[in-house]
């Protein structure tokens, strides 16, 4: 209501709200009432009346899909890099009413011609903070100084950056300031319970298993790391006694979306995630964030944090932090105005263990681990990290995760180069598949592919050994033990 009134009446507005509290419609909906009696009395035109600017693609996509969802008289559009910008331009050209984007790619359909801002009525930016902290700063202005004189100006952000208020000066008139948090109140919404846990840096990954057992109930969790390739690492890890999959800004944007669709549709409950997911990403019923590092700033605790407790449900957020953090942990409770509940130390058997995230394998050697369980002498059995045939979210067959693979549309599983995940090995000279060389890195590719493939049949006879099995042979260089081959020697 504090949203909703002032946009009604037309003044230029920053909004200073907790994360989750849905103001997407409490903008969008004013915006979307005034269109459609501007078009009723004027006609429908060309060029777009509204602009929403987005600091990420998924934040874009979101708030494209609540206009859509709340009415069905205008044409709305949705713009952002790593999709193909011809058909953007063809719709451009058709003409729409709003136009929700990324600030880059707003600008380079702009540069083209494709894009005309002279008839905007309406600008909002959205997460403005976020802005600043990607890099768009600078695009922002740009896009802002081609808008008409006579518009209406708001901006909603969790925070208050030196950057906004300066925004804030030069772009909007008299603007109201409609603050929902207050500099003594909490950051977060009222639903979400904050829990710390110290752990070490070679264990915690073993404690993740139990946290998510105990706080999610068999709800959906979002893990956030900080780099792509822990991502990636405790992703493949905890797919062992998990649906889980990893979402980081490496991985291909059509991957992206059919993993955050899978993840919403309740296909997998467990999503290993950098920062890339956590800035205005609207998942329902999100019922655990961890943050399995601790985050730089309060700023993106709160945020990675807000991806939980969204419209009034309740929901939990963990911080995982070493011993020598404490003053960190403090600091951030200070900041987001909330006290954390310690957990106490969890006992971890090695059923929950996942290894270091560098050599996880030797806790799963002895048992034939992650592969195929029945292709150890050639026979088709299950593929992926003990997961059925065809049940990823790939396209091409069964797929390996979101960083490309094994049938996906990205490419072989172990195409990345040596080193710990992936890569490094090598395919037969025949290879026609994609599944990718074996690798000498830790984890290692999916084995070596037999002279005779001639397709993308990925368990054929002859095809890999026991994924971590030593039934072959002697001592290996992986902590997977021997790969082995259909011939019963040890390789590698």
């Amino acid at each position: 209501k504090a949203v909703l009134e002032p946009a009604m009446q037309g003044r230029d507005m920053i909004g200073r709200a907790r994360t989750g509290t849905g103001k997407t419609l409490a903008f969008g909906i004013p915006i979307l009432d005034k269109i459609i009696k501007y078009n009723a009395k004027h006609g429908v035109g060309r060029n777009p009346l509204a602009l929403v600017l987005a600091p990420t693609r998924e934040l874009a996509r979101q708030v494209e899909k609540e206009f859509h969802e709340a009415t069905t008289s205008l044409e709305t559009l949705v713009v952002y890099g790593g999709t193909p910008i011809n058909q953007q331009m063809y719709t451009l050209q058709r003409g729409v009413d709003v136009v929700v984007g990324t600030p880059g790619r707003i600008i380079d359909l702009c540069k083209r011609g494709a894009l005309n801002l002279s008839e905007v009525q309406f600008v909002v930016l959205d997460e403005a903070d976020q802005m600043l902290a990607v890099g768009f700063d600078e695009d922002v202005e740009i896009i802002l100084m081609k808008l008409p004189e006579k518009r209406q100006s708001m901006m909603f952000s969790a925070t208050m950056p030196s950057w906004i208020r300066e925004l804030t000066r030069k772009y909007l008139k008299n603007p109201l300031t409609v603050d929902l948090v207050g500099d003594s109140d909490q950051k977060l919404a009222d639903g979400i319970t904050l829990y710390s846990y110290q752990a070490d840096s070679y264990n915690k990954a073993s404690v993740v298993g139990p946290l998510i057992t105990e706080y999610a109930k068999g709800g959906k969790c979002i893990v956030f790391t900080q780099t792509k390739r822990d991502a990636d690492r405790l992703a493949n890890a905890m797919r062992s006694k998990y649906n889980c999959e990893a979402l980081h800004g490496d991985i291909s944007q059509n991957q992206r979306e059919r993993t955050l669709l899978g993840f919403r549709d309740g296909r997998f409950n467990v999503l290993v995630a950098t920062d890339v997911a956590a800035r205005g990403l609207d998942v329902p019923n999100v019922d655990l964030v961890i943050h399995y590092e601790l985050p730089t700033t309060s700023e993106i605790f709160v945020h990675r944090s807000g991806r939980t407790g969204r419209a009034g449900k309740k929901g939990s957020a963990i911080l995982i932090h070493a011993e020598d953090k404490l003053r960190a942990v403090k600091g951030i409770e200070r900041d987001v105005g909330s006290k954390f509940q310690e957990i106490p130390r969890i006992p971890v058997s090695s059923q929950d263990s996942f290894g270091d995230m560098g050599s996880f394998g030797s806790s799963y050697g002895s048992r034939g681990g992650f592969g195929s369980y029945g292709s150890r002498n050639g026979s088709s059995g299950s593929s992926g990290y003990g997961r059925p045939s065809g049940s990823g979210y790939g396209s091409g067959g069964p797929t390996f995760g979101r960083s490309g693979g094994y049938g996906s549309s990205s490419g072989g599983y172990g195409e990345s180069g040596s080193g710990r995940f992936g890569g490094g090995g090598y395919s037969s000279p025949s290879r026609s598949g994609d599944s990718g060389g074996s690798g000498f890195g830790r984890s290692g590719g999916f084995g070596t592919s037999s002279p005779n493939r001639s397709s993308n049949n990925y368990s054929s006879t002859g095809s890999t050994g026991g994924f971590g099995s030593n039934r072959y042979g002697g001592s290996g260089s992986s902590p997977f033990g021997d790969f082995g081959n259909s011939s019963g020697k040890g390789s590698f």
